[in-house]
């Protein structure tokens, strides 16, 4: 009986260190649903300051085809951006930078960045930018997406922001 409390005791005390470092499939469709909302700030020159930019050797090939086809321009939607890469989420919350498009000086037609921290749900900080730039490459124009969250993993999950949508799903591994 006593070995039996020891155990339970050690499952409880482990359990959270063991769910505060998985590894998941992240996926993330970046959307139009409504005219373009220019923000009165263009994103900063140092908007991936402190982050990581998603490596290659993690990427993985989108699953949410079906999806992403119902985002079509008949119905008013216009996919931006479909990623999918694989991420160790940690207590620490490690932020991925995206990016998608040919860099203008600081910055790229669509970048942003997301940070997931485990729990029950989790917690997603999300800051996405589409750029409109000059004929010499300048930024002119931002739109954005920012939005703080929680996910419920395994689940198709949808963030509403003014003219931008975003879907992510996260699956354990």
């Amino acid at each position: 009986m006593q070995s039996l409390r020891c155990l339970a005791l050690l499952a409880v005390l482990v359990a959270p260190q063991a769910l505060a470092d998985t590894l998941y499939r992240v996926e993330l469709i970046l959307f139009r649903h409504a005219a373009a909302l220019e923000a009165s700030r263009p994103a900063p020159p140092d908007w991936a300051h402190g982050t990581r930019l998603l490596a290659r050797a993690d990427e993985r090939a989108p699953a949410l085809h079906d999806v992403a086809a119902r985002l079509s321009p008949d119905r008013g939607y216009q996919v931006l951006m479909q990623r999918a890469w694989q991420q160790r989420i940690a207590n620490d919350g490690e932020t991925i930078a995206l990016t998608q498009g040919d860099r203008r000086f600081e910055h790229y037609p669509l970048q942003g960045r997301l940070k997931l921290r485990p729990g029950r749900y989790i917690q997603a900080d999300a800051v996405f930018w589409v750029n409109r730039f000059g004929e010499h490459g300048q930024l002119l124009a931002s739109e954005r997406l920012q939005q703080r969250v929680r996910l419920e993993p395994r689940k198709l999950n949808y963030i509403d922001h003014d003219s931008l949508g975003l879907l992510i799903e996260l699956k354990p591994l």
